[in-house]
């Protein structure tokens, strides 16, 4: 039985899915396996992946979503440790290596991920990842910033499951919301190398949106109140971050025509964390109101 399960949700990205599976294919780590599951694509994936001759285990089901479907892979998926891939993304020939040597390595569960090289349509590298990693108990860290991704990282596969896996109610930021749980009880190792190649393409870049923004900050909120984030982070770090996703949320909506929810957000932003912006711009948009 393998050892690492390299986990890949996809979704119509049969060209790009091709790619990704030739930088798992090249990996310098060999015990392995890939499982794909297919959350309803319609371009012809499952005959790409026929046509590649690859050894993977391809499982379809009924379009549900990005958290089910992870849910699903690792339902399948055989290998003590787990590592995701989504599609349209690269490993780094020697990503899996790398990671697998730093897991054997500790005494205990832990989790290791890795920073990014951007990447466009065409595959071409067009920056790096300049956020700040940090290791060991990251809550306070990664509650204020997402640098952790699905991509270039690996887990523990009985840690995943035994933190009850993604959350298949959220459509956007499950991996988020499934980091931060795990942050409170195990450590997290970064890499100082990147692990993966992160592409932007068209298909991917509508993601800042009211509905997703609105996900996040409700992900947030929920993690501070009722997760256990109350207990590590300090309250003005907290109020502050949730003072700037409240804004960012409010403005989206007010972008978007939802006028009621964006200045109800723009006055809890103020309330949070008072700055001259929030209070600024509910103010413009009051009286953008008032001359309609």
């Amino acid at each position: 039985m393998a050892k690492v399960s390299i986990c890949i949700p996809t979704f119509n990205r049969k060209d790009y899915l091709k790619e990704a599976l030739a930088s798992v294919f090249a990996q310098t780590y060999k015990d392995y396996e890939v499982v794909v599951v297919d959350d309803g694509s319609t371009d012809g994936t499952e005959t790409m992946l026929k046509s590649t001759g690859y050894p993977l285990r391809y499982y379809w089901q009924q379009n549900r979503g990005d958290a089910a479907s992870r849910n699903k892979l690792l339902e399948l998926a055989r290998g003590k440790f787990v590592t995701f891939l989504d599609s349209d993304d690269l490993l780094m020939p020697d990503a899996v290596e790398r990671m697998i040597n730093v897991m054997e390595a500790e005494k205990e569960d832990v989790i290791v991920y890795g920073p990014y090289h951007r990447i466009n349509e065409n595959g071409n590298v067009c920056g790096r990842c300049k956020r700040k990693l940090y290791s060991r108990y990251v809550t306070r860290y990664l509650f204020q910033d997402v640098f952790i991704h699905s991509c270039g990282s690996m887990f523990p596969k009985k840690v995943l499951q035994k933190t009850g896996g993604f959350d298949e109610s959220l459509s956007a930021c499950s991996d988020y919301d499934l980091w931060l749980r795990l942050s409170l009880k195990y450590r997290f190792i970064a890499l100082p190398e990147p692990t993966f190649k992160r592409r932007r393409h068209s298909g991917n870049l509508s993601k800042g949106s009211f509905a997703n923004r609105k996900i996040e900050l409700e992900v947030l909120e929920n993690f501070y109140y009722n997760g256990g984030g109350k207990e590590v982070i300090p309250k003005y770090r907290a109020m502050k971050r949730l003072g700037e996703e409240s804004y960012r949320a409010g403005r989206l909506a007010l972008k978007e025509g939802l006028y009621d929810e964006g200045r109800r957000l723009l006055a809890q932003s103020f309330r949070r964390y008072p700055s001259p912006r929030a209070l600024f711009l509910r103010v413009v948009s009051n009286l953008k109101q008032k001359l309609r």
